[in-house]
């Protein structure tokens, strides 16, 4: 696993780790995947009785790629641009405009599970990253989440997982605190 700077004009702000099976990192395959049809048809084909359970109301699956495309672009935005002013402006950081703890009482930000939605009302759109600073989050994977809890699809449980494996590399290797990635090769 490496860890790479997804933003090089807010060094440090926003990181992705990038699995050794995968050929770029956590931030830019959820968005890439987000806007492929081909995936999203998979996707929602294989998770279509999720999909049609009613969580979410009644939607066909054309509907639920549409949907998935339009505000995948606005959600990957408005992480930019938080992310960019972010770190200028006190009140339009990370932390208040994006990522929330994935555990309501989990008070503690060091190596905190967080998860950021998408950007529509009812949106199943998640990224999911660990806190390392007020302002610094560790983006660890992504989900199209279908039901309640996230534990109920298997996508979601390994997304869990992969929180889970990210903050164990990031605590055996001392990296809990946004500074610390300055001693580290990171990739731009």
């Amino acid at each position: 696993m490496k860890i790479v700077d997804i933003f090089a004009h807010v060094k440090n702000t926003l990181l992705a780790v990038q699995f050794e099976s995968n050929d770029c990192d956590e931030f830019t395959l959820a968005f890439r995947n987000w806007s492929d049809t081909e995936y999203l048809e998979d996707f929602f084909e294989n998770n279509k009785k999720d999909l049609q359970s009613g969580f979410y109301g009644a939607i066909t699956i054309e509907d639920a790629i549409f949907s998935t495309i339009e505000e995948a672009t606005q959600f990957e935005e408005e992480i930019r641009k938080v992310a960019k002013i972010g770190k200028f402006k006190t009140n339009d950081s990370l932390q208040d405009l994006v990522f929330y703890p994935l555990h309501k009482n989990d008070q503690n930000y060091i190596l905190q599970e967080s998860k950021a939605y998408g950007t529509g009302n009812s949106s199943w759109l998640r990224i999911y990253a660990v806190r390392i600073s007020p302002e610094s989050f560790v983006v660890s994977g992504s989900a199209i989440k279908l039901t309640e809890a996230m534990g109920e699809q298997d996508h979601t449980a390994i997304e869990l997982s992969k929180l889970k494996i990210t903050a164990s590399y990031l605590k055996e290797n001392g990296l809990l605190d946004e500074d610390d990635f300055g001693y580290i090769d990171i990739i731009n």
